[in-house]
């Protein structure tokens, strides 16, 4: 009888603790939903990152061209066909694609390289002709790309800008 009266006594000690614990206290163990949204919204506050909402909407708005403000130009995740004049350039952003579907193109390098020809696996430097169907990487955002003498067409991946 006496085990069974202190048994019982122990547990109520330690329901008692249990019940009158405040929800989300070290005393009770269990998250509550409104511990959670009180301590989210604190950090939110405190790193303001009520911003980021803004922020991915001004990106979202951007055109996507860092190089300036074009005549005209895109920054595509596929491939896009770009028609130029004679006499006009294209002026491409670092990792943009080309690819010369037809007429007559010259590169556009720069003082640390030119344009990256990844199918004849060769570097082609300013004035150089560029073969058709080759496919260029232009390996860095410093004013490489290709200019024609006659029109021509190209498939551009990336970001570009149309010089005239």
């Amino acid at each position: 009888m006496k085990k069974i009266l202190i048994i019982s006594l122990v547990l109520i000690f330690a329901l008692t603790a249990v019940i009158y614990a405040a929800p989300g206290d070290t005393n009770d163990p269990i998250v509550v939903l409104s511990y959670l949204n009180d301590r989210l919204t604190s950090l939110v506050k405190e790193y303001n990152l009520d911003d980021i909402k803004e922020i991915k909407e001004q990106i979202s708005n951007l055109s996507g061209n860092p190089i300036g403000n074009p005549v005209s130009g895109s920054s595509s995740s596929e491939l896009v066909v770009v028609e130029i004049k004679a006499g006009e350039k294209i002026i491409a952003g670092a990792g943009t694609e080309l690819i010369l579907r037809s007429g007559k193109a010259y590169a556009i390098g720069s003082k640390l390289g030119g344009l990256s020809d990844v199918t004849l696996a060769k570097d082609i430097t300013t004035g150089k002709p560029i073969t058709s169907n080759d496919l260029l990487i232009v390996p860095r955002d410093d004013g490489r790309g290709v200019y024609t003498e006659t029109s021509a067409t190209f498939m551009v991946r990336g970001t570009y800008e149309v010089v005239k």
